[in-house]
């Protein structure tokens, strides 16, 4: 209900604060067939990325099981309330019906979380440092990218400590565990095992990130250019990048709004990036309805397709289980 009120303030009273969107609809109207072309293709690409971050993590997997696992893994936690969970749930159960045992496969999706979460907060760092080095302002984002450079910094020194050994998954974990407990106790909840949880994704993720980094790094990276990519070719159609924008400035302003995917008030972050994203990129000098253009196209051909594909990954792996309780899908013995 919170995401709905969300939603609803976002695209019915602020946004036509910040321009109009018949205006907008008419440019996204006026882009040629070429840039369409150009906007699946980058749909498409953003699709078949995805899913190399499993195979960085376990690189035997098939690309149809990590397909499936990725994909479905995607639409629920950003159509399902408190998706993250079950998406979880579902990729274990996806990966263990494609032979993959329950250690190997908890190791694949926390590694993936780790990565996911360190590049969300340390994108935006990066960026203010490239902008600073090519003498442009970031007055408009300064602030953020500080405290997610902080963030990242402090995850990664507490990462490492937590790869490193299992007494350092425990210190952790005892440091982390009396501010959370006095929170729960407020609200008379039960705290959660976090040491327990932590000396657990030691064991089970040490190995994989100590042996495959390079892979899972290079293919989370690829994973989160990928939907830049589709924003940059809506920004190119609607005539604004080059010209009036650098590679930088959209770069910026998108790791940016994808900070709120943090909190998760509506899926998939719909509304809170979207108007994080439209006010950053005015305040980079774009005019308002091409902002709000850029934006809406970006959704239309990020967002919806990767949802669609997300569902096609739920047949597969419907059709797969089938046929794999008729004798007739094989597994990988060496992944078990």
């Amino acid at each position: 209900m919170v995401g709905i009120a969300v939603l609803v303030l976002i695209f019915a009273f602020l946004f036509p604060q910040f321009g109009d969107y018949q205006k907008a609809l008419t440019k996204v109207a006026a882009m040629g067939p070429w840039w369409i072309a150009a906007l699946s293709a980058a749909s498409l690409a953003n699709i078949i990325i995805y899913p190399y971050t499993g195979i960085a993590a376990i690189p035997k997997l098939s690309y149809r099981a990590t397909f499936v696992s990725r994909q479905s893994g995607f639409v629920l936690s950003n159509v399902v309330p408190g998706g993250g969970a079950v998406a979880v749930a579902t990729q274990y159960a996806v990966l263990a019906k494609y032979g993959v045992n329950s250690a190997r496969a908890a190791a694949a999706v926390s590694a993936d979380a780790v990565f996911t979460y360190l590049f969300t907060f340390g994108t935006p760092a990066i960026a203010l440092l490239l902008l600073n080095i090519n003498g442009e302002s970031t007055s408009a984002y300064n602030v953020l990218a500080i405290i997610g450079a902080v963030v990242v910094i402090v995850s990664l020194i507490a990462v490492i400590t937590i790869l490193r050994s299992e007494d350092g998954a425990r210190r952790i974990g005892a440091l982390v565990s009396k501010p959370v407990g006095t929170i729960f106790t407020k609200f008379k909840k039960p705290a959660p095992n976090i040491t327990g949880s932590l000396v657990t994704f030691h064991t089970q993720a040490s190995e994989m990130i100590a042996t495959r980094w390079p892979q899972l790094t290079a293919a989370n990276f690829g994973a989160q250019l990928a939907p830049i990519g589709v924003l940059l070719v809506a920004l190119a159609g609607l005539g604004a990048f080059p010209g009036e924008l650098s590679f930088l400035e959209v770069f910026a302003a998108f790791s940016t709004a994808l900070l709120l995917t943090a909190v998760p008030l509506t899926p998939g972050g719909l509304g809170t990036v979207d108007a994080a994203l439209v006010s950053l990129l005015i305040g980079f000098g774009l005019d308002s309805s091409t902002a709000i253009a850029a934006d809406l196209i970006w959704r239309l051909a990020w967002f919806l397709p990767q949802l669609f594909a997300g569902l096609g990954a739920l047949g597969l792996y419907w059709w797969d289980r089938r046929r794999q309780q008729e004798g007739h899908l094989l597994v990988d013995e060496s992944l078990i």
